[in-house]
């Protein structure tokens, strides 16, 4: 790709583009590491933009990196280096915390469109997939955005059958609801296909996974109260073996959506190059 070319992409000049291209990777992720961003977040998240600068979806672009930088922000991941910057911050300082107010339906669409990938079309189950979103403290079904129709592969790639909606899938609202009363940070759930090559993916992505299951003609509330009961705040994967009645399926966890969909980019990629 041309430097013009990203230059229009990422909304900067070309000689900006030129200085940033001459300059060594490693300084720029020494930079971000000292900032208090871990290596694998870095690598995540040049991942998932490197996706959606491919589609030359400019505005997604810009959404997913305005949206992940204000949730750094306000997280308050940057104190540490800012205080080494300028030694007169209070201690107590909390400022940068109100940056960001949640929208669930925008980080959703921006997790939608990570999901946008090839790599993960592999990763469809026959039931195929959906992505939810619940909202703090959700107690129905209509607390939880999903996507209605769920996600399918069209021309080998995922993508939503309809616009997400409150009360848009009735088994991952169930699911996330019930892992909420063990974890309430954990708000988002995605389920993906069951093999062994899937879980020797997850092995190799490093997150923390369990197993329930097999579960003969298990209804949602069965499954559910199965993943709860082997879950916990540090869980980011539960295999579920099916049975009868009842495909294997794989749910991804995180506080949010964008989180579940960085999880299973990463799962795709050690699926691939199995």
């Amino acid at each position: 790709m041309s430097q013009t070319k990203i230059a229009s992409l990422l909304g900067v000049t070309q000689p900006a583009v030129k200085q940033y291209l001459e300059e060594d990777e490693r300084t720029y992720r020494k930079k971000l590491v000292s900032m208090g961003i871990q290596e694998k977040e870095i690598d995540d998240l040049l991942y998932s933009l490197s996706e959606i600068l491919v589609r030359e979806d400019v505005k997604e672009a810009m959404s997913f990196v305005t949206t992940r930088s204000l949730i750094f922000l306000s997280g308050l991941r940057f104190c540490k280096f800012h205080r080494n910057i300028d030694k007169d911050i209070p201690i107590d300082c909390n400022i940068c915390a109100s940056f960001y107010r949640e929208n669930d339906e925008s980080l959703l669409y921006s997790a939608l469109g990570m999901l946008q990938n090839p790599l993960i079309s592999a990763l469809i189950p026959q039931v195929l997939s959906n992505i939810a979103f619940a909202r703090r403290g959700a107690s129905s079904c209509n607390d939880v955005l999903a996507i209605p129709g769920r996600i399918a592969n069209v021309r080998g790639i995922p993508m939503a059958a309809s616009r997400p909606q409150w009360g848009g899938s009735r088994h991952l609202s169930k699911v996330i609801i019930t892992v909420m009363k063990v974890c309430s940070d954990v708000r988002s759930v995605m389920d993906i296909k069951y093999d062994s090559s899937v879980e020797g993916a997850v092995e190799k992505s490093k997150l923390k996974y369990s197993r329930v299951g097999p579960q003969d003609f298990a209804d949602d509330e069965s499954i559910a109260d199965a993943i709860k009961s082997v879950f916990d705040c540090s869980t980011d994967v539960v295999f579920h073996r099916g049975g009868k009645g009842l495909e294997p399926v794989t749910y991804v966890f995180g506080k949010d959506p964008l989180e579940v969909a960085e999880k299973v980019v990463t799962i795709a990629k050690f699926y691939a190059s199995n």
